[in-house]
């Protein structure tokens, strides 16, 4: 997992180059005025999807995981609470949607959570539950989020 913010001072040339190029076209776009919905950067290998995500509360939530696809989170308004734990293979599925590359853990051990905020990006391996949109306060709130999925086969 990487979390950092994206005009923050990290060095993004130690990434690996898929994560370079999908940071690249962040900071050159404009990512509010994009409708929402799926934008090809590289094809099926590399592409965002823009959404307007409304948090919920950590009661009825479940952390996810993905096989083929990384997650690269970026924030350009509002924020998320987000859980963070290891996958070790062994956790339980409550459900699976191979086809969406997508599976839901009943439960995470040793979950961590980060706050997420305007400007700031994460990345999500296949390695990383994680448990998206919780809230930030006391009640949801609805804000643009950014979510570029990344092919595994990039990282080879």
């Amino acid at each position: 997992m990487i979390f950092a913010k994206l005009n923050g001072e990290g060095n993004y040339a130690v990434y690996p180059a898929a994560i370079q190029k999908a940071l690249a076209y962040l900071k050159s776009t404009d990512v509010m005025q994009l409708p929402l919905g799926r934008h090809e950067i590289d094809g099926d290998r590399i592409f965002l999807n823009v959404m307007d995500m409304t948090t919920h509360g950590f009661e009825g939530s479940h952390p996810e995981i993905h096989q083929k696809y990384a997650d690269l989170f970026y924030w350009p308004e509002g924020g998320e609470k987000i859980g963070v734990s290891a996958y070790t293979g062994t956790e339980a599925l409550c459900e699976a949607r191979p086809q969406d590359d997508i599976s839901f853990l009943a439960s995470a051990a040793d979950e961590s959570f980060l706050t997420a905020k305007a400007g700031f990006f994460a990345v999500f391996f296949p390695w990383d539950a994680h448990r998206p949109a919780l809230m930030l306060g006391d009640a949801p709130a609805t804000s643009r989020k950014c979510v570029i999925k990344i092919s595994m086969e990039l990282f080879r």
